[in-house]
């Protein structure tokens, strides 16, 4: 079997597709990340269903993207994927996204567990095998995820309840309705002035439906500047914690400005 280090895909973004900006969504690059892992770990014979016979499973513990450029509507994109490390509970895999001349757009860094389905806990990965578990060396040029602070006593804060459309086919919530949720957070006049050039994510702890969450955002210290965010538990469990840095930015389609703004 011929062993195919780094992975591939090519897109073009839609109309369809993009956010109220004219670009691609960071939900959307949250999408792809997860599609382009899953299909290269299919390519390798480390996918769904090679792993689902142990009744293990990966998910997504942490992710960074780092984002030079965001596509527009019509732009294709690539998004190429590759394997930074390997051990017994958890994989390091690496992006780059580049346009059609191969100009860099982004990086991603994720982090995936292998979750045993039947003890909801971290599996053993000794049992596979090494091979299909290729890591080439390929530089990925953005740092790790840091560790997330709280957002502090002087947070916002605000409450949601999970629904249907929140869960995946395991019936926990969605990795990208998470990212949802942080996001719509800010009015519509926040992204048309700012876009998020660093997104940092980490998930702690499932959540499911008719769950309610509290959502908490506050600035970051100068140790780790931006958007500090955590969902959290009625108990105070952090489900989720995030971090985003924004940079300037006008929006690429300005919106109607007899539209009123929902945010105010």
């Amino acid at each position: 079997m011929t062993i195919q280090t780094q992975y591939s895909h090519h897109y073009i973004l839609t109309a369809g597709e993009s956010d109220a900006e004219g670009r691609m969504p960071l939900t959307l690059v949250t999408e792809r990340v997860i599609e382009v892992a899953t299909e290269h770990a299919n390519a390798l014979g480390i996918g769904y269903d090679a792993l689902i016979k142990e009744n293990i499973g990966w998910v997504l513990s942490r992710l960074s993207i780092e984002m030079l450029r965001y596509p527009a509507i019509n732009d294709r994109y690539t998004l190429s994927t590759w394997i930074e490390s390997y051990n017994r509970h958890f994989s390091e895999r690496n992006f780059v996204m580049t346009d059609t001349a191969g100009q860099v757009l982004g990086y991603m860094r994720t982090v995936w567990v292998a979750m045993d389905y039947a003890s909801r806990t971290v599996a053993d990965l000794t049992r596979l095998e090494r091979v299909p578990f290729p890591v080439p060396d390929v530089p990925c040029p953005i740092a790790r995820t840091p560790r997330i602070p709280s957002p502090g006593d002087g947070a916002e804060r605000e409450v949601y309840t999970f629904r249907y459309r929140d869960l995946d086919f395991n019936r926990h919530v969605n990795t990208v309705r998470y990212l949802d949720l942080i996001l719509n957070h800010w009015p519509l006049k926040h992204f048309d002035s700012n876009v998020a050039e660093r997104l940092d994510i980490m998930f702690h702890h499932e959540c499911h439906y008719g769950q309610t969450v509290e959502l908490r955002v506050g600035d970051g210290p100068a140790s780790c500047p931006g958007s500090i965010c955590e969902i959290a538990l009625p108990d105070s469990t952090r489900a989720v914690t995030a971090r985003i840095v924004w940079r300037p930015e006008e929006a690429i389609v300005s919106c109607d400005p007899t539209c009123p703004d929902s945010g105010e």
